[in-house]
């Protein structure tokens, strides 16, 4: 168990200047796993674009969907590189990022980085036949460049499908025990 003494030091040196100190500060926390991804999750909003940056890198490679919530809201990022690594680890978290990135299409859908962050994920779970129908029509009102109440509409109707799927889902396991 990592104790936080640890931690501390390795936050230190994610915020280093040397590059190779960051890096390896980043490979440690990704080899302490899951245990780290809160702090990870803390780090997405440090005033720092590096530790932001080595935050979000470590958390392509752990696939925690505790940090699905900070990913999607670290797709607002200012960096176009902070941006791109949260989309990549939402992608690596497949489905398990969808109720995250819906409700947050539905309440923030003004946000264009959002959006574009939201269609290339949605593009690449689609690829990898992913996505049910209600998201199926979340990447088309993003693809087609629809009015932005359009996303939000969409994104509503996903995630509530996405309920209705957790519910039947949960009343047929209790069935079967």
């Amino acid at each position: 168990m990592k104790t936080s003494h640890t931690y501390d030091g390795l936050i230190i040196e994610l915020e280093s200047n040397d590059g190779a100190q960051r890096e390896r500060a980043r490979r440690a926390l990704e080899k302490i796993g899951k245990p780290a991804v809160p702090l990870l999750i803390g780090l997405l909003s440090s005033e720092d674009q590096r530790v932001r940056w080595e935050a979000c890198k470590a958390l392509v490679s752990i696939r925690d969907p505790r940090a699905a919530g900070s990913l999607v809201e670290a797709l607002r990022d200012d960096s176009m590189e902070i941006r791109w690594l949260a989309a990549e680890a939402l992608i690596a978290l497949g489905r398990k990022a969808l109720r995250s990135l819906y409700a947050a299409l539905e309440v923030r859908f003004e946000s264009i980085f959002l959006r574009e962050g939201a269609h290339h994920i949605l593009h690449a779970l689609e690829r990898q036949k992913l996505l049910e129908k209600e998201g199926l029509a979340v990447l088309d009102t993003l693809r087609y460049l629809e009015p932005e109440v359009s996303v939000a509409w969409a994104a509503r109707k996903a995630l509530h499908s996405l309920d209705r799927t957790h519910r039947r889902r949960g009343a047929a396991s209790s069935v079967l025990k």
